[in-house]
């Protein structure tokens, strides 16, 4: 399957000076829309033209909402695939919870953002991931750490997170300061409340952002990736959206993006 790599590439570029959600941006790019082709039509996606992309709009960095403006990583990765597909984009509010019974309403032809774990993975369909999350560590810096030096070190995370569960386990109850998210066990960081952060590694890195001194040193288990899923029955789209997803991250498209909203967060381990 041909595709317009060229148009990927551009919009790479622009992807690269668009807005972030909670930074402002007073700039309007005056570029031409690029006319499209579709390469899909129904009933490969429920309706003809457009992508109906899923995506969770109270999740940043993932997916939020900046002066009406949707933006966040799935928001860029699926404005490319819709591009590269010859589609103009639709975005819905989804949660991932809701991603099953809103492909099965057919309400939705994608859902972004769905972790690859062995729940989702027995119940929804992978058409390919482009990020991959883990809970990590950051400190002052970046300082490393060892995993024997973290049992004897006081470490801030959000309250029922993964992370702040991960070291309930390893080290002991009440070994975690909880705080009510993980924005604030960075300013318990940077206030010297504590001498680490416990959290999901890119929401982390995006957090991260707007503290100075705060940076990744660790990492805490395995990667998981983060995908997009299709219909029970979609097939021929799981085969179009796989194969887009290929293109992008050979062309370093899907890293460009994760640069916009990490910054230079390290490549995350997966399991062997």
């Amino acid at each position: 399957m041909v595709r317009a790599l060229r148009i990927t590439l551009v919009l790479a570029l622009a992807i690269s000076l668009a807005t972030v959600v909670g930074c402002s941006s007073d700039s309007e790019s005056d570029a031409e829309t690029p006319e499209l082709t579709a390469l899909i039509d129904p009933p490969v996606i429920g309706e003809a033209g457009v992508l109906r992309v899923g995506i969770d709009l109270s999740y940043p960095p993932f997916g939020g909402v900046d002066k009406e403006t949707q933006a966040g990583i799935d928001v860029d990765v699926a404005s490319v695939m819709a591009s590269e597909l010859g589609l103009e984009l639709e975005i819905v509010d989804v949660t991932v919870d809701d991603a099953a019974s809103e492909l099965e309403s057919g309400d939705v032809d994608l859902v972004f953002g769905v972790p690859f774990n062995e729940k989702n993975a027995t119940t929804l369909r992978f058409a390919g991931a482009y990020m991959t999350g883990a809970p990590v560590v950051f400190t002052v810096d970046g300082a490393p750490v060892t995993r024997a030096e973290l049992g004897s070190m006081s470490i801030a995370a959000q309250q029922g997170s993964e992370a702040f569960w991960l070291l309930e386990h390893e080290y002991g109850a009440g070994f975690a300061s909880a705080y009510p998210s993980l924005r604030e066990a960075f300013d318990a960081l940077v206030d010297e409340e504590a001498e680490a952060v416990a959290g999901d590694a890119l929401v982390g890195a995006y957090i991260a952002r707007d503290y100075e001194n705060a940076a990744f040193s660790l990492q805490l288990a395995d990667g998981v990736p983060i995908g997009v899923v299709v219909g029970a029955e979609a097939q021929d789209l799981e085969t179009e959206i796989r194969a887009v997803l290929d293109i992008m991250h050979a062309d370093g498209v899907l890293d460009t993006i994760r640069s916009k909203w990490v910054g230079d967060l390290p490549e995350l381990a997966l399991p062997e």
